[in-house]
C-alpha cells in the first residue's frame, strides 16, 4: 500500500509533459491542412480561368474575372492579370511574329491568397496556377 502513495501524481506529470507536444502536433497539422485546402481551391479557380482563356485568349481581364468568379473571396490583388507568352522553336518571341515551325502560345493563370497560420509562420500564402497551350 505504501508504494501507491508515491505514484499518485504520475499520470498528471505524464499528461503535463505530453500535452504540449500533442498541441504542437495538432496546430501544425491544422496549418498544413489549411495550406493544402487553400492551394487546391486556388488551383481549381486558376483552372477555371485557364479554361475560359482557351475560348477567349485575348481578353485577360475576363480571364481574371472568371478566376475570381470561381472563388468569390478572391480579389484582383490575389489574382494578377494572366500572362500570354509566345515561343518559336523554344525561343520567346512577340505574339505578333510569324514562325515557320509554328507559333506556340501559352496563357499562365495564377492566384494566391494570404493565410493566418497558427504555428508554422512560413506558411503565409497559398498559391495555385494553371498553364494552357493555345492553338
Amino acid at each position: 500500500m505504501l508504494w501507491r502513495v508515491g505514484c499518485r501524481g504520475t499520470s498528471a506529470l505524464e499528461f503535463a509533459l505530453v500535452a504540449p507536444v500533442l498541441a504542437l502536433l495538432l496546430f501544425g497539422a491544422y496549418d498544413i491542412a489549411n495550406v493544402v485546402q487553400v492551394s487546391i481551391r486556388l488551383e481549381r479557380a486558376a483552372r477555371a480561368g485557364a479554361q475560359y482563356a482557351m475560348a477567349n485568349p485575348s481578353d485577360m481581364e475576363a480571364v481574371r474575372a472568371r478566376v475570381i468568379a470561381a472563388w468569390p473571396e478572391l480579389t484582383t490583388a490575389d489574382v494578377p492579370l494572366p500572362v500570354l507568352a509566345c515561343e518559336c522553336a523554344s525561343t520567346e518571341v512577340s505574339c505578333t511574329q510569324t514562325c515557320g515551325t509554328g507559333l506556340v502560345r501559352t496563357v499562365t493563370v495564377t492566384a494566391s491568397r494570404s493565410l493566418s497560420p497558427l504555428l508554422l509562420k512560413d506558411l503565409v500564402r497559398g498559391q495555385g496556377s494553371a498553364v494552357v497551350r493555345l492553338r
